[in-house]
């Protein structure tokens, strides 16, 4: 009767859907083919011993081992394909069932001890088929055996008894695989609420994130339109009404008109920040011509040589990067003229295969860029550099400075081409060198 034992299949086997997704802790149990490989080779090896140690039951032990072996690369190739491919009934597992199955039948007929294989062909048929495929699968291997017991024309009793047997580990097998499956798809659901439950707190942060930025940004809408456009706005009207006093020839109108025209962009800087809009520069031109005309103003007002210089075919960039070379060379040309004492500044604007440069070289006094003053948050002070490093990390872009004490300085911002997110770009203060 030990023959008969061995045509029944234990019940415990892998979900019957694959599912190909990955969750935080790794891989699903049934997707893991180191484990499956080693319990497959385990059983296999274990069933073609058994070939040669229970010769009784065994008429071509090495016939059978050939089949049984042949059964590994089958395995290791279409039968890790359908594993990875992560969903049911695909060709990969037809065909690798196919040719176990068949191989694991004919290795029946030749030597008893074979059916012991079938520990290893159900689980697979149940990692690899849908349910109901899974289903019809276990019987067929749990019904070889019973067929290539008619080969031994054993008495009707004992085949009565192997045939119970079998049927018996058949409903076993599709019992308990049905019902991991169950458990299987119970936890997929869960999983996946998991996971909109996780979005949905990602959003909800979001969500908060963005209202406090809002309410922050009125803040200091209200702010700038109270204190700055209104004091930007009382003084261009001062100068205005000063400039209308002055005789046509006056030598104080020199003075008096480049006041007001900085009056009045600072003014429509800050109606155009309290509406969210572009800077004013970039409304009506490009950002290679609002550097030009950057450069041009700054030397009117300086008296310093300056230099605009284009290199490359210009193109249009994003509206993100048009901000921060506008903000970049502003705040390079408010450190010249603050602190460098310069003769000659150069505007440079490059556009590489991949990037835009912006470079600003002056012939000035020069600093340690090591010894830089960190920003003050008490007097809100010395913020320009810090604020043009985070203005172009927000694009995926780097800034540089090279300089030392009486050589000069050179300052370069590489943005390029694909930046990242862009959505948020912020607005800092303008600062100074230190």
């Amino acid at each position: 009767m030990s023959d008969g034992a061995q045509a029944a299949m234990p019940a415990v086997t892998p979900p019957a859907a694959v599912d190909a997704a990955m969750d935080a802790d790794g891989p699903h149990a049934w997707q893991r083919l180191p484990v499956w490989d080693a319990y497959t080779l385990l059983v296999l090896a274990g069933t073609i011993t058994l070939t040669f140690v229970m010769p009784a039951a065994s008429d071509h032990p090495y016939a059978a081992s050939v089949l049984l072996s042949a059964i590994v690369p089958l395995y290791l190739t279409l039968g890790h394909r359908a594993v990875r491919a992560g969903v049911d009934d695909t060709r990969y597992a037809y065909g690798y069932l196919g040719g176990a199955l068949a191989l694991f039948g004919t290795a029946s007929f030749v030597a008893g001890t074979s059916w012991y294989a079938a520990f290893a062909l159900v689980p697979h048929c149940f990692q690899m088929l849908s349910l109901r495929r899974a289903c019809t699968a276990a019987m067929v291997a749990n019904m070889v055996p019973l067929a290539a017991l008619l080969r031994y024309r054993h008495e009707s009793s004992v085949i009565v008894i192997m045939a119970a047997i079998g049927v018996l580990g058949t409903i076993s097998a599709v019992f308990f695989g049905s019902w991991i499956d169950r458990i299987i798809t119970e936890s997929r659901e869960r999983a996946r609420l998991i996971e909109r439950l996780r979005s949905s707190q990602a959003e909800v942060a979001r969500l908060s994130h963005a209202a406090g930025a809002a309410a922050e940004r009125e803040r200091l809408t209200t702010e700038i339109h109270d204190t700055l456009a209104q004091g930007f706005l009382t003084i261009l009207t001062l100068l205005q009404a000063a400039e209308r006093r002055l005789p046509p020839d006056d030598p104080m109108r020199a003075a008096v008109e480049p006041a007001i025209r900085t009056a009045r962009d600072n003014l429509a800087e800050a109606r155009a920040l309290i509406a969210a809009r572009p800077p004013v520069a970039l409304d009506a031109a490009p950002v290679a011509e609002a550097l030009r005309r950057l450069t041009a103003t700054f030397g009117e007002e300086t008296r310093v040589d300056a230099t605009y210089r284009i290199e490359g075919e210009p193109r249009p960039l994003s509206p993100a990067a048009d901000v921060v070379l506008l903000r970049a060379a502003q705040e390079a040309l408010a450190n010249v003229r603050r602190h460098a004492c310069a003769r000659a500044v150069t505007v440079r604007l490059a556009f590489d295969e991949a990037a835009a440069r912006l470079t600003v070289t002056d012939d000035g006094v020069g600093f340690d860029p090591d010894h830089v003053v960190q920003p003050d948050l008490g007097t809100g002070e010395h913020f320009g550099l810090a604020g043009l490093h985070r203005r172009a990390e927000t694009l995926g872009g780097t800034v540089s400075i090279r300089s030392a004490p009486g050589e000069g300085t050179t300052l370069t911002v590489l943005l390029p081409d694909e930046p990242v997110d862009p959505a948020h770009l912020r607005e800092p203060t303008a600062g100074t060198r230190g």
